[in-house]
């Protein structure tokens, strides 16, 4: 294999490594926005559960398609996770207060994400104007009938 095969072929490995570090960085940019999306429609939810009634009957789910009457006893507060296993009782005003500064820290990293796809797909366009040059060069050297 000559010298510039197998720096084309570098650079068809490179690109494919660089290809799947995009798909990866999409993949995680598509779960932050699929949370910041729950979170807001949990901010809204917090809206709507102030004009709710004490002692108010409501389905509460269970898990995917199942749900069990109950009523609402408390509409002031709520028993929020903070991690570990541990939760806390906070207001809705204070919930709500949670839920922005947690959709502000996933828009941050969702900008920071954009601006890494960004970099890494004009540097796979580099690659690929590497490669065709490079392909190009190999293919018109071997038709003069220079040989590597």
């Amino acid at each position: 294999m000559s010298d510039q095969e197998q720096i084309l072929q570098q650079k068809y490995i490179e690109l494919q490594m660089l290809d799947q570090q995009i798909k990866q960085v999409q993949q995680q940019h598509s779960i932050l926005q699929q949370q910041v999306e729950e979170l807001m429609r949990l901010d809204i939810d917090l809206d709507d559960l102030t004009k709710v009634k004490e002692n108010s009957k409501a389905f509460f789910p269970l898990s995917a398609g199942v749900f069990v009457e109950g009523s609402i006893n408390n509409t002031k507060e709520l028993l929020i996770n903070v991690g570990a296993d541990v939760s806390v009782k906070k207001t809705i005003p204070e919930a709500k207060s949670l839920i922005q500064e947690q959709i502000k820290e996933l828009q941050e990293a969702l900008m920071n994400i954009d601006n890494n796809l960004k970099f890494a797909d004009l540097k796979a366009h580099e690659l690929q104007e590497e490669i065709i040059q490079l392909d190009c060069k190999m293919h018109h050297d071997h038709k003069k009938g220079h040989k590597y």
